[in-house]
């Protein structure tokens, strides 16, 4: 089954997003392997863990449905990276076998 916009290129997927997923997107790329505690620590959201870790949580999922980050779950919380890097990962593997 085919992702949902994975047809569009990253910039296009960027144009795309609403106001609020866009900085939450510009926070993992400056601070990434990063968690929604983090991001909202970085964006100077105020407000008691629990609802801030869901806040950003639904974030941190839509961005990964969309293609734009990879999120992995580490004990009782999300860590977020963005493609690009795991693109970079993946070339170094690939480059360090040769």
């Amino acid at each position: 089954m085919k992702r949902h916009l994975d047809w569009l290129t990253d910039d296009e997927k960027e144009k795309r997003l609403s106001a609020a997923t866009s900085r939450v997107l510009n926070a993992i790329k400056a601070t990434w392997p990063t968690n929604p505690i983090e991001v909202a620590n970085f964006l100077n959201d105020k407000g008691s863990e629990k609802s801030l870790s869901a806040k950003y949580i639904y974030h941190f999922r839509k961005l990964q449905k969309v293609g734009l980050i990879r999120m992995k779950k580490i004990g009782n919380t999300y860590i977020a990276w963005p493609n690009e890097i795991e693109k970079l990962r993946v070339i170094k593997e690939m480059v360090g076998e040769l």
